[in-house]
């Protein structure tokens, strides 16, 4: 084969190539999927921040960023990443369903109910939302 045949080759392949891979923020969020399955809070929220660097509008980053800082215990900031996430995918179930299951763990513990059991459900794809 020449060179240049080659190099025609080459430069094609690379764009399908990278096309073909999943793009940077949904390897990103899997990888902090995998941190927090192995309980290694710390490392899925940087994961999950470093999702919403590349992508903002990811309601899965957003929601499982509130999961982990429910995780740790850091409240306030669970419930902003929780309203950010409704804000950018209102009717998503899952997410409906973990902001509430907080607010309920919240009120029970505020008013010495019930403990404050920690977390919810981590989305281990993008909700349909983050393409």
């Amino acid at each position: 084969m020449s060179p240049t045949v080659f190099l025609a080759l080459v430069s094609l392949s690379l764009p399908l190539a990278s096309a073909c891979r999943p793009p940077l923020a949904t390897k990103t969020l899997m990888n902090g999927v995998s941190a927090a399955r192995a309980d290694s809070w710390d490392e899925a929220v940087v994961r999950w921040k470093n999702v919403l660097a590349l992508n903002p509008g990811s309601a899965a980053a957003h929601n499982n960023l509130a999961i982990a800082y429910e995780k740790k215990g850091a409240w306030e900031e669970a419930r902003k990443e929780y309203e950010a996430a409704l804000g950018l995918a209102p009717d998503n179930p899952a997410i409906k369903d973990n902001f509430e299951r907080f607010k309920s763990r919240q009120e029970a513990a505020r008013t010495g109910k019930g403990p404050a059991a920690r977390g919810g459900n981590v989305a281990d794809s993008d909700l349909g939302r983050d393409r």
